[in-house]
């Protein structure tokens, strides 16, 4: 398989992590080894680029951005984002229990994986993973907001912040917008408007397509705002910020616990706390799930091998 096919492939499974409430994008950028090189290429989104566009140096272009690395894993992101949530959405509809497990199965093992880049654990990380750890648990928590907001400047606040998904491990950019109230509007409705709009009419098209506009720029200025200081993070305090990653992450695998008595995407207006319950083994389905669970944790041993730990760009 070429590396143009294997980075579609990463980018997908990207995207996918990016549309569950409780998973996260950067999280799956880590297992698969690309996290850090697409935080250092985002950073490099700057003025030099706008030269280099004008002067149409598109050589230039690729090597400062890396796009031969880059445009694969947006496509593969832009694929699963428009082919797959109608996918995932019958799974978690008909499948949710044995949905969950198996991301619930690669979640798990990832933690081991990303504590990994933790050099030396002393008193300091350890401090810091329970503070990631807290936080994390803290926004379990909290009961999401029932009411959606067609502000658009509340929507692009929206971006920015549901953006914090795609870049840190650990944080669930979709989980943040079910917290705004703005899941369902900003990411189901949006997406069956713009992709069905044959059985609407313009101004309903219109509505929705102003309201992608203000969420993809509100995306754009929360990537370069926190590619950069994330950047400046693992560069002078790698250890402390993996250690609070990991405390994120670690935190998120109550978000994605497999039994729940209802699905969150459907039903957002109590907290993931209130929604939880535990399987009795009475039945096959719970014995089911745990085999689920551990062949999602073997799904990282082979997502690994997708993996290439050059972070350099």
């Amino acid at each position: 398989m070429s590396e143009f096919l294997i980075n579609i492939l990463k980018g997908v499974l990207i995207g996918i992590a990016n549309i569950i409430p409780g998973l996260s994008g950067s999280t799956l950028a880590l297992i698969l080894g690309v996290y850090e090189k697409i935080i250092n290429i985002l950073t490099k989104i700057d003025l030099k680029v706008v030269k280099i566009i004008t002067k149409r140096d598109f050589k230039l272009l690729n090597k400062h951005l890396s796009l031969n690395f880059l445009l694969p894993i947006i496509i593969g992101i832009i694929i699963s984002s428009i082919s797959l949530a109608h996918l995932l959405q019958y799974l978690f509809s008909h499948y949710e229990t044995y949905t969950w497990s198996y991301f619930f199965g690669i979640i798990l093992a990832s933690i081991l994986y990303i504590s990994r880049y933790i050099n030396k654990w002393k008193i300091i990380e350890i401090i810091f993973f329970f503070f990631g750890l807290i936080i994390s648990l803290i926004l379990f928590l909290m009961n999401p907001s029932v009411e959606e907001n067609k502000n658009l400047f509340f929507v692009f606040l929206c971006g920015v912040i549901g953006v914090a998904g795609m870049l840190i491990p650990g944080l669930s950019g979709s989980y943040l917008l079910l917290l705004l109230g703005n899941y369902k509007l900003l990411i189901s409705d949006t997406l069956h408007y713009l992709t069905q709009p044959k059985y609407y009419s313009n101004d309903e098209i219109y509505i929705y397509l102003k309201l992608f506009v203000t969420f993809l720029i509100g995306h754009i200025a929360g990537i370069l705002i926190f590619s950069r200081i994330i950047k400046w993070l693992l560069k002078k305090y790698k250890n402390i910020t993996f250690s609070i990653l990991t405390g994120f992450i670690t935190g998120s695998l109550l978000w994605i616990w497999p039994w729940k008595k209802t699905n969150i995407i459907d039903e957002s207006s109590t907290s993931l706390l209130n929604q939880l319950s535990y399987p009795n083994f009475e039945s096959s389905a719970d014995f089911y799930a745990i085999i689920i669970i551990i062949l999602g944790a073997i799904t990282i041993r082979i997502l690994e091998k997708f993996a290439k730990k050059d972070e350099h760009v």
